[in-house]
């Protein structure tokens, strides 16, 4: 077969404003802009990212319109680019990928294969753990002319992650997809990671720009080169700003003059200063140290001040506080005139022993109880009991 070349990114996160600050809102959209500028320059036949294309799921209009713009030169050179959802642009109806694609700028990967060259593409959105072990995850089978398959997903899957919330085995993956798989590329993982399970080469391409002060291999992108001998990937660094992670540790008699000391030893000219300050309680505030990290070149700074604060052992908090609390709660909520209805939802919510995790079957059930209130209170009033006026609310499902 020939080769067929392409570019997969992730996470590129376009609108974060990163500790609040529009210099990182720009840096995450110009990190996109150099990835689509290394698939022009390497020629690709396509490009994959795997979600979180965005970083909220109403981005503003500009951060859309500027996504659409850095597209532009992948049209221009006729190489496409498919995607999948990830989990923080997820909408409940039409994603923005969608609306993307109908600029002809961008197309959505699916359970159905996209064929580039000899290889055959597929897509799933990041999945919501509430549906993850009911959904079907099976994919069409590719057409005879494909020589490679490969499935985009936005997951956290072991053995590549561990101890990062809800992860599922690569393994049952490749089980359920009921095809073939020769490459599993992933998104959701902000750095890069690789293994090999059941045959199939499973990685996560990084995210392309750094989003947290531990992610310290972020900003690259993947360059798969597909031949009859392989998917060969080669990590592509991407041009970033720099961070600089310390700790300023005060003891008693500290001020400002040994914060200077250790500023003066990292190099903070156009950097992203992520500072901790620990140990004792002194004159210099959290403010004054930001402006001192500012003064030494830092474009971006963000202090956390962990000062003074007493680590609590809460296995040793007594059940009797506990209990102590709740009886308080329960003596106010007894002076206020509260509805049925009001203090079962308080019940729920305080004594449930296992409260449903689905936020809308909690909602539904919340919303029925109120309906059933609502009718019992209206049935009961007569007409001269009814404030003239007031009509039946309904509750919208």
């Amino acid at each position: 077969m020939p080769r067929t070349r392409i570019l997969h990114i992730s996470d590129t996160h376009l609108g974060k404003r990163q500790y609040g600050s529009d210099i990182r809102r720009e840096d995450f959209a110009k990190a996109f802009e150099q990835a689509i500028e290394v698939a022009v320059e390497r020629d690709v036949d396509a490009v994959i990212h795997t979600g979180d294309l965005f970083d909220d799921p109403v981005p503003s209009l500009p951060t859309v319109m500027r996504a659409a713009d850095a597209l532009k030169p992948l049209e221009e050179h006729g190489i496409p680019f498919y995607g999948i959802v990830g989990n923080h642009e997820r909408k409940n109806d039409e994603q923005w990928l969608d609306l993307l694609r109908r600029t002809s700028a961008a197309a959505r990967l699916g359970k159905e294969p996209t064929m580039v060259g000899e290889v055959a593409l597929y897509g799933i959105d990041a999945v919501r753990p509430s549906v993850w072990d009911n959904i079907d995850l099976e994919l069409e089978e590719p057409p005879a002319e494909a020589a490679w398959t490969i499935l985009c997903m936005h997951e956290l899957l072991t053995p590549l992650v561990h101890g990062m919330g809800r992860v599922y085995p690569a393994s049952e993956v490749i089980d359920r997809a009921g095809i073939d798989l020769d490459g599993l590329a992933l998104g959701d993982l902000h750095q890069p990671a690789s293994s090999v399970v059941d045959g199939t080469d499973v990685w996560y391409a990084s995210a392309t720009e750094r989003g947290g002060k531990d992610q310290e291999e972020t900003g690259v992108v993947q360059l798969l080169d597909i031949d009859n001998s392989g998917i060969h990937r080669r990590q592509i660094e991407l041009e970033t700003r720099p961070f600089a992670v310390f700790e300023i540790a005060f003891g008693e008699d500290d001020g400002a003059t040994h914060a200077r000391d250790v500023l003066e030893r990292h190099d903070l000219e156009g950097a992203v200063a992520k500072i901790e300050l620990s140990g004792e309680r002194a004159a210099v505030t959290a403010n004054e140290v930001t402006q001192m990290a500012r003064e030494a070149g830092a474009a971006v700074v963000s202090v956390d001040d962990n000062r003074g604060r007493v680590d609590l052992d809460v296995e040793s908090i007594e059940a009797m506080s506990l209990q102590g609390l709740d009886g308080a709660i329960e003596e106010k909520l007894a002076d206020e005139d509260f509805s049925t209805v009001a203090l079962d939802v308080d019940q729920q919510v305080r004594k449930a022993d296992e409260l449903d995790t689905n936020v809308n079957r909690v909602a539904d059930t919340f919303a029925e109880s109120l309906r059933d209130a609502q009718r019992e209170a209206f049935d009961d009033a007569g007409p001269e009991e009814t404030p003239e006026g007031v009509e039946s609310l309904e509750v919208d499902e």
